[in-house]
């Protein structure tokens, strides 16, 4: 079935991404995502991770709004179901990443979510006309591999046990990010911009965000401390890494796209042995080669997005 041809004023004009390779903008922005952890680090103790998770959310939202009307006013497009499922899917992910690292533990959480993500994505491109390569998938599996010597390999944290709630968590999580990737690649193959995109679905996901928010205390927010990681994980890991993030999704399929987000983890693991001073086994920096190596690959082999005809 051919694709409905986008309005004429929502038409992307066909060229290279802004850093040349298409997969370049995904990479920059998961190597964001991966400051995360260590940011948070900053905030004072009394900040709860889904109060940040919460008011990040929303402060990430404003500039992606405020870049949207400055810069492509008269190319609104009216608020469409996919961007209004788009933003709960990144609220629910919030919510079940934190949760499957509070009943899991970090290390498994994270491969949990980030490990199911992209096997989940792949799984939606495939049933919706995309197939992922034999490239893709072979990196895949490799990468993951990669991934789960390098979570397993670094340092525990608390005291936290396996799971079975967790891991629903983990995989929920994995799945609401796959399911955002891939509604948003249907609103950009739509015609929508990647500015639009990122600034309607994440608009919806900070109002349903006042759901973490509500029930939080935000003293910490008086703090220069609290203040000052807030508005780094608002405008460096929101609002400039998802711009970053649209670039790639507009050019490659959801599940190469979550497939390069693998770099964030590799990126949390060099933060934490250089910055908080974590002690990373050999075994981490084994796994975070492989992930590179894997991911430099599929990336540096990439054909761009086309569709099962």
């Amino acid at each position: 079935m051919p694709t409905p041809k986008a309005p004429a004023a929502f038409t992307k004009t066909p060229g290279r991404s802004l850093f040349g390779h298409p997969a370049l903008g995904v990479v920059a922005a998961s190597v964001l995502f991966g400051t995360s952890g260590t940011a948070r680090s900053f905030a004072p103790d009394s900040a709860t991770s889904l109060s940040v998770a919460g008011v990040r959310l929303m402060i990430g939202a404003v500039p992606l709004l405020l870049v949207g009307y400055l810069k492509e006013k008269t190319n609104r497009p009216s608020l469409r179901a996919e961007a209004v499922a788009a933003g709960g899917a990144m609220m629910l992910f919030q919510v079940c990443f934190f949760s499957a690292m509070e009943n899991s533990g970090v290390a498994v959480g994270t491969m949990l979510t980030i490990g199911s993500g992209p096997i989940i994505a792949a799984g939606i491109d495939l049933v919706t006309g995309r197939r992922p390569s034999s490239r893709v998938v072979g990196a895949l599996v490799l990468a993951l591999a990669g991934l789960a010597m390098l979570v397993l390999g670094s340092p525990p944290e608390g005291d936290t046990s396996f799971s079975i709630v967790g891991v629903l968590f983990g995989i929920g999580a994995g799945a609401s990010y796959a399911i955002y990737t891939h509604l948003c690649k249907r609103l950009l193959d739509h015609g929508w911009s990647g500015t639009w995109t990122m600034a309607w679905t994440f608009t919806v996901s900070a109002i349903c965000s006042v759901v973490l928010v509500m029930p939080s205390s935000l003293e910490w927010l008086s703090t220069p401390s609290g203040w000052f990681t807030i508005i780094y994980l608002g405008l460096a890991t929101i609002s400039i890494a998802y711009l970053l993030y649209a670039h790639s999704l507009s050019r490659l399929t959801g599940s190469m796209v979550v497939t390069l987000t693998l770099v964030e983890p590799v990126t949390a693991t060099t933060l934490g042995a250089l910055v908080l001073n974590e002690n990373i086994r050999p075994i981490s920096w084994i796994g975070a080669a492989i992930v590179l190596a894997a991911l430099v690959f599929v990336g540096t082999t990439t054909e761009e997005d086309v569709p099962l005809t």
